[in-house]
């Protein structure tokens, strides 16, 4: 039974599309998660909000819950992406351990092409190395005139 999950795992995580948007009237709660330059280590401080994620995705049952990854400017293209995308699976085995279905955790890694501040500054590196996490509610059937 085991191995049918996982193969039903896999075959439906092949089926997600390359990049997912959510609707933003549809995101129910989103926040950051930082990381240490060139890690994709969980901090406590880390561990601290996505313990809230959980707690949140229990609360809300949202339909999927999405962790995109970023880097700062620093690394060259190959290895900024790849930590991007290390980073947001940091995110969903964390989560996955604390309860939250797996299938319902989508993960991209964006690398560094999409910075939220100067990656010439610490402070601004500090800010890109992050991961966004975003709680998507489920679509709603319209009501019935």
């Amino acid at each position: 039974m085991r191995h049918i999950l996982t193969a039903l795992s896999v075959c439906l995580a092949c089926a997600l599309p390359a990049v997912v948007r959510a609707d933003p009237a549809r995101i129910q709660f989103a926040t950051e998660v930082f990381f240490d330059n060139g890690s994709a280590r969980l901090s406590s401080d880390a561990v601290s909000i996505l313990d809230q994620v959980a707690g949140k995705s229990r609360e809300l049952s949202p339909e999927l819950i999405m962790a995109i990854g970023h880097t700062d400017a620093l690394p060259g293209e190959a290895l900024a992406q790849r930590l991007s995308v290390r980073r947001a699976e940091a995110v969903k085995t964390y989560l996955a351990d604390k309860g939250v279905e797996r299938i319902r955790i989508y993960t991209e890694g964006k690398g560094k092409r999409m910075p939220v501040a100067d990656s010439d500054t610490r402070e601004g590196r500090a800010r890109n190395n992050r991961v966004e996490v975003q709680l998507v509610a489920p679509t709603t059937a319209p009501s019935e005139p």
